[in-house]
């Protein structure tokens, strides 16, 4: 713990030093839309402006800018507010096309990706006896989809389609908020229940120590079908000894953070990335979520929307492998 209040206090003093009224930025700076103090977007925009700040490319600086979250981040985006953004892959996608919580401001039609960086993830918590080994034996079971509206079971829901199954292939559908999933699948009041996070999640570390949990790897023959069907949806691997009494490397799904773009030059979204490429291994380790981070995944998993122009030159040179 106090290592890593240290490390928190070491990567705000960078963060901090970048953040700027939007008003207050000069031409030559370029604001990239970060997030929550609280979450993970507003480090990981620091981290982006560290190494931007460092080699100026084409004599650019930058600086973050503080948000709710990914829709702020479009809004301010289109706007003309920002010049990059952070966004879930799944807000990006509805962004471009117009749907869903974006449908009244049209669609995005200049929206691009730049890169992809960390992801949450979702896994499959099962308790003792379950009978659950593999993730088609959920049918039938008993499993905790989250609270209607809630992120939580939006990711359950897409964990439920990439499984090949439907709601209705379960015994019981419950709607517990995540605060309560541990408690009862430990009383045995629920066979499964899917997490959403940045891993290690306390929730999930809970849930083992307390009665045994167990994480199931989501792996189905419809996968690869569904993953065609659903771009926003990136594979992803929980690292065994992730969590203490986990040995196995499993498998799971999420949506990818991504660095987007809209008005912002193609050269100088093209700088911007030989400027994180050129400190690759010295960005990743700036803050806990990036770490694990290759180039290959990043100019291509969980990409819904075109890359910007930019972007792909430096990636066609080479740049992000």
């Amino acid at each position: 713990m106090r290592k890593e209040l240290v490390f928190v206090v070491a990567a705000w003093c960078f963060v901090l030093t970048s953040v700027v009224p939007v008003r207050a930025a000069e031409r030559n700076t370029v604001l990239i839309a970060g997030g929550e103090v609280t979450g993970y977007y507003l480090p990981v925009a620091g981290a982006l402006c560290r190494v931007i700040n460092k080699e100026r490319p084409r004599g650019m600086t930058c600086a973050v800018v503080p948000s709710s979250g990914s829709a702020a981040n479009l809004a301010m985006l289109r706007a003309g507010e920002v010049d990059l953004a952070l966004v879930q892959s799944k807000a990006a996608q509805q962004a471009a096309a117009g749907e869903e919580g974006f449908r009244e401001a049209g669609p995005m039609t200049g929206l691009r990706a730049a890169m992809a960086l960390h992801g949450e993830v979702a896994v499959v918590v099962t308790r003792p006896g379950s009978g659950i080994e593999h993730l088609g034996d959920i049918k039938g079971k008993r499993v905790n989809l989250g609270s209607p509206g809630s992120f939580q079971r939006a990711m359950a829901e897409t964990v439920i389609d990439a499984s090949g199954l439907s709601q209705g292939d379960l015994s019981v559908l419950v709607e517990l908020d995540l605060d309560e999933q541990v408690v009862e699948l430990c009383r045995g009041n629920i066979d499964a229940a899917v997490f959403t996070g940045i891993h290690p999640m306390d929730e999930v570390q809970a849930a083992i120590d307390e009665c045994g949990a167990t994480l199931v790897s989501i792996r189905s023959k419809s996968m690869d079908a569904f993953l065609r069907k659903v771009p926003s949806v990136s594979r992803f691997v929980v690292k065994g000894g992730t969590y203490d009494g986990q040995k196995e490397d499993i498998a799971a799904i999420g949506f990818k953070t991504l660095l987007v773009s809209d008005r912002l030059a193609s050269d100088d979204v093209a700088g911007v990335i030989r400027a994180v490429w050129g400190n690759f291994t010295a960005f990743t380790r700036l803050h806990p979520v990036l770490r694990g981070l290759s180039k290959g995944e990043a100019t291509r998993d969980g990409i819904p929307i075109p890359m910007n122009e930019g972007a792909a030159r430096v990636h066609g040179e080479g740049g992000g492998k």
